[in-house]
């Protein structure tokens, strides 16, 4: 069956291309026949969420011209995507919906009304009666919504076959919605054997013996001087993913190195091969995990429910990052090796059935 998967392609996230190519090969891998439907929505598009104006997005798109034409490079060889240039013009999606016997949307924050300005589209609302719904791990990233908002939510989600979140708060929300309990499923990240992200790396000339990796997707202090101390008590060096290279340049910092404009294969590069990982990104996290690797974790955000989620039913509170500073030790993964095989397999269970 030809399967679209509507989620955030060109978006310059780790997390989101990646989740994006897992979902794409888990369900390439089932025996369907996948593509990104590559609608780019406007609210997005204009960065309205981040409240970023159009000259603070040209020099972003100047300083970080490698950065695009990375990620762009990575999710133009790993998918395929339909059509293959971009639209934001959501009356196309009814025709193009005909293309398939199933559209999942998800995961990712695709039903955050915040990032995607209320677009119905991400319930898939374009899609007839001859084109399955199904919602593979989707987050509504808030806790509630409003009330408009949910009397147009209610109706398409009463419409999906296959309906899954990732987040209790989103089961909650969408039994107060529906009346419906739906399953929680794993990140997509989660569904590929590691082996198959190992596959996918690319090797960064930083990568040189131990290291500790900072990633962060907001800006931390508390968090920048934990990891700062953890380098200073290992000895090992900082290798920090972000900044741009002009800033770089000019700020000099003693065992501190820059991995600038990187594409998600040296990401994933870089953080497998790291001795340590410090975050604050749930998909810092996921991999971290999924490459056993001894990580802390910070909470930093207004959502953290999956998190909290991820880090309690994995047994992995202790890397929770708290007020003491930051102790070189090793993470426990025998509650994880336990746990996360059956919920992987639940998991595929429900994709499986979903588009059986």
């Amino acid at each position: 069956m030809k399967v679209g998967i509507f989620t955030f392609p060109n978006s310059i996230s780790y997390g989101a291309e990646l989740q994006m190519y897992a979902l794409y090969r888990t369900v390439e891998s089932l025996g369907h026949a996948p593509e990104v439907i590559h609608y780019h929505n406007a609210y997005m598009k204009a960065c309205r969420h981040t409240g970023a104006g159009p000259l603070k997005r040209a020099i972003g798109q100047l300083l970080h011209h490698r950065l695009y034409r990375n990620f762009l490079r990575f999710e133009k060889n790993a998918m395929v995507r339909y059509p293959k240039k971009s639209f934001s013009d959501p009356g196309r999606l009814p025709q193009l919906a005909k293309r398939y016997g199933a559209v999942i949307c998800g995961s990712d924050q695709v039903w955050n009304p915040d990032i995607t300005g209320e677009d119905l589209s991400y319930f898939l609302n374009f899609c007839g009666a001859d084109t399955r719904r199904v919602a593979y791990a989707p987050s509504f990233g808030v806790e509630c919504l409003s009330a408009e908002f949910s009397a147009r939510v209610r109706s398409e989600l009463e419409r999906f076959y296959g309906l899954s979140v990732r987040e209790a708060s989103g089961q909650t929300l969408i039994r107060e919605l529906t009346g419906k309990d739906v399953p929680l499923v794993v990140d997509p990240t989660f569904l590929p054997e590691a082996s198959e992200w190992v596959a996918l790396e690319r090797e960064h000339p930083l990568a040189q013996g131990d290291y500790i990796l900072y990633y962060t997707i907001r800006s931390s202090r508390s968090l920048w001087k934990k990891a700062r101390e953890l380098s200073e008590k290992t000895g090992m060096k900082l290798v920090v993913v972000g900044g741009n290279r002009i800033k770089t340049a000019l700020r000099k910092e003693e065992n501190v190195e820059y991995a600038v404009d990187i594409g998600p294969d040296q990401w994933l590069y870089l953080l497998h091969h790291a001795r340590y990982v410090v975050t604050n990104s749930f998909h810092g996290t996921a991999f971290s995990v999924i490459f056993r690797k001894d990580f802390y974790v910070e909470f930093s955000s207004k959502t953290n429910s999956r998190l909290a989620q991820i880090t309690q039913a994995l047994g992995l509170t202790d890397r929770i990052v708290r007020e003491e500073p930051l102790k070189p030790s090793a993470a426990d993964y025998t509650i994880t090796d336990r746990v996360l095989p059956q919920m992987r397999q639940e998991s595929m269970e429900y994709l499986k059935e979903a588009l059986k």
